[in-house]
């Protein structure tokens, strides 16, 4: 498996047009230099194992979906009460990088 591109990450997110090339591009960008601060990763070019992959596309639709809470809280209504919620890290991609983690000693 190669490291996702732009056209990768649109056939994960299913293509729903929801966000253009460009964004998915820049978040493409953000989320690659952030997993590479935090995982051991392969060149570009190189072999990726299915596991950082998957993590990095979730990771560009987290960036994507997280740009309409600019402040990172979800709000909810019902008939009782109005909730708001802190929207943390993504468990799944936490797991999927696990192995990959790099280990910061000292």
């Amino acid at each position: 498996m190669t490291k996702p591109d732009v056209t990768a990450v649109l056939a994960y997110i299913g293509g729903n047009g929801e966000w253009t090339e460009d964004e998915v591009t820049s978040a493409l960008a953000a989320e690659t230099a952030a997993q590479a601060s935090s995982c051991r990763v392969p060149a570009p070019d190189g072999d990726w194992p299915a596991d950082l992959a998957e993590a990095l596309c979730r990771r560009v639709i987290r960036n994507l979906v997280m740009r309409a809470l600019p402040l990172g809280l979800s709000t909810s209504m019902t008939d009782a009460t109005i909730a708001t919620t802190r929207i943390g890290s993504d468990v799944e991609v936490r797991r999927l990088e696990a192995p990959w983690r790099r280990l910061v000693v000292g």
